[in-house]
């Protein structure tokens, strides 16, 4: 399937517009010559003249996008050698110039393949871009889509940054644009149809493979993308709830302090827990616990203020580092706490691995504190759950013991 505007299909559209780019880079290609020539010529990118035409060029269609950068400055590299060395600029100035101002085809790829013969470092093909503006109808357009698309259709091997690529290029595309009289004489036109089929804008026979193996990465990628965003609403679903049951059975509910500003069904989550944790928090002299406790993702305080239930949410996120936080928030109220992960169903058997490690075999008071609770109980029983609850032990109906069954 082809996009319903190909950019070759919009080539001379707008012609107003290119018009005024067209003479906007000739202008601009006499500034570089005459600045190069009277020795104004900065020693960098930025505010010459060559940065004018760059910026028209680059902001042309989408083929002359990434036009700019052949020529930015690169001092570890020293490229493109024409900021620092006189020669070299001179010699740059002679080809614009010869394109420029020369009446024969001849006459101009003689002054191109000077500059070329050169072989000037880091001043490749890509001023190609440059001598399209000025005679579109003998240079075309270069860069990687165009190379792409013109190896797939004619079964070639062409490379970026070779000057004598390029020639092999420009004569093909002139050939192929002879062929068949589809495309204006501008090579413009038909380097927009070579840079569609490269980019799989246009799929034909040569790059059919191809575009089903990008699709096929997009799709995956696309899909990867949806089901991040699933997981974190899924996630930001269980803490509200959580926290609208503790809030409902007579506690306090924090939400870490994270996820405040997120929302769940255009809820925000910040409006379902207290502003800030309790003093009995704050005052902690510890402040990497103080940090801690702040990011575990929904507590339950007494009026008391004191921590009575918590809750890791582990979507799929490491089961571990959720534990570990719990074992933090333990060490303040050792004696009266419940901890919780609550993980989807899938996730059973993880959660079973995590609380048989030796850590949590051989702490026997923890290990009791501990529990696990499943998203499907906790979201087909949740109304109930406000509804009956009068503290956290309404929760105990669909809990686990570390060892996997239901608390009675």
């Amino acid at each position: 399937m082809q996009k319903d505007e190909l950019l070759y299909q919009t080539w001379i559209i707008h012609s107003e517009e290119r018009l005024k780019a067209f003479n906007g880079v000739r202008k601009g290609t006499q500034k570089i010559i005459s600045t190069i020539q009277n020795g104004t010529f900065p020693r960098d990118l930025h505010g010459s003249a060559l940065e004018v035409v760059m910026d028209i060029i680059a902001s042309q269609h989408e083929i002359f996008k990434g036009a700019k950068h052949a020529f930015m400055w690169k001092p570890k590299l020293r490229i493109p050698d024409i900021y620092e060395n006189r020669e070299n600029q001179l010699l740059f100035a002679e080809c614009l110039n010869s394109v420029l101002n020369t009446k024969t085809e001849l006459k101009m790829l003689l002054a191109v393949n000077k500059l070329a013969t050169a072989k000037i470092k880091g001043l490749g093909p890509a001023v190609a871009n440059i001598l399209y503006f000025l005679e579109p109808t003998i240079f075309c357009p270069f860069n990687t889509k165009i190379v792409e698309g013109y190896n797939m259709l004619t079964n070639s091997n062409i490379r970026l940054g070779r000057w004598d690529h390029y020639f092999k290029l420009r004569d093909g595309i002139i050939e192929l644009n002879q062929m068949g009289g589809l495309f204006s004489k501008d090579l413009g036109a038909v380097s927009a149809f070579l840079f569609d089929v490269g980019k799989l804008n246009y799929v034909i026979p040569e790059n059919a493979e191809k575009y089903q193996v990008s699709t096929s990465k997009t799709q995956n990628k696309l899909r990867s993308v949806e089901n991040s965003k699933l997981a974190k609403n899924i996630h930001y679903q269980i803490q509200y709830m959580l926290a609208d049951i503790g809030n409902h059975i007579g506690y306090k509910a924090w939400i870490a302090s994270n996820d405040h500003n997120r929302r769940f069904d255009g809820k925000r989550l910040g409006d379902y827990s207290i502003p800030a944790l309790p003093q009995s928090i704050q005052q902690l002299s510890d402040h990497h616990l103080k940090e801690t406790v702040s990011l575990i993702d929904v507590i339950w305080f007494s009026k008391n203020e004191e921590p009575v239930a918590a809750f890791e949410v582990e979507k799929s996120t490491s089961i571990m580092s959720g534990m570990n936080r719990m074992d933090d928030l333990y060490q303040i109220n050792k004696r009266n706490i419940m901890l919780y992960i609550v993980s989807p169903d899938t996730r059973e058997k993880e959660i079973l691995a995590q609380f048989n490690r030796p850590h949590y075999m051989h702490n026997h008071d923890l290990h009791d504190h501990m529990r696990y609770l499943l998203f499907n109980d906790l979201t087909t029983n949740y109304i109930s759950l406000k509804r009956f609850g009068t503290d956290f032990s309404i929760l105990a109906p669909i809990s686990h013991f570390p060892n996997g069954k239901l608390v009675r």
